[in-house]
């Protein structure tokens, strides 16, 4: 019984060791928007100010649209997620999307709360 516990705890510790090891060499800060706009925010990319926040948004497609499709993206994806869609979508309909609050270019909201 006791050899079997040793075992798993060094089975446990062993996977703990790999798990620290895997997040120490993948870890990186959060990088400023200012830095990765000019890589992806080309036109037809606009920031529009909400909540104390410039939210990134493109919006294409035919203006006259009286229906647009409003795309969102999910957990830690922006509004690049839907740029196959978006091509595909654009010559018959009028696609919105966006990067929600703490995604993409959008940034952190200002009081933090989510």
């Amino acid at each position: 019984m006791r050899r079997a516990a040793k075992i798993v705890g060094a089975l446990v510790g062993a996977l703990a060791l790999v798990l620290a090891v895997f997040t120490a060499l993948n870890w990186a800060p959060d990088r400023p928007v200012a830095g990765r706009t000019a890589r992806w925010a080309h036109p037809p990319s606009t920031f529009v100010e909400s909540a104390g926040m410039e939210v990134h948004v493109r919006d294409e497609g035919g203006k006259d649209d009286p229906v647009p499709i409003i795309l969102l993206h999910g957990t830690s994806a922006s509004l690049h997620t839907w740029d196959g869609w978006a091509r595909a979508l654009e010559g018959r309909r009028r696609v919105l999307r966006l990067d929600l609050p703490g995604f993409g270019l959008t940034g952190p909201a200002p009081d933090g709360d989510y």
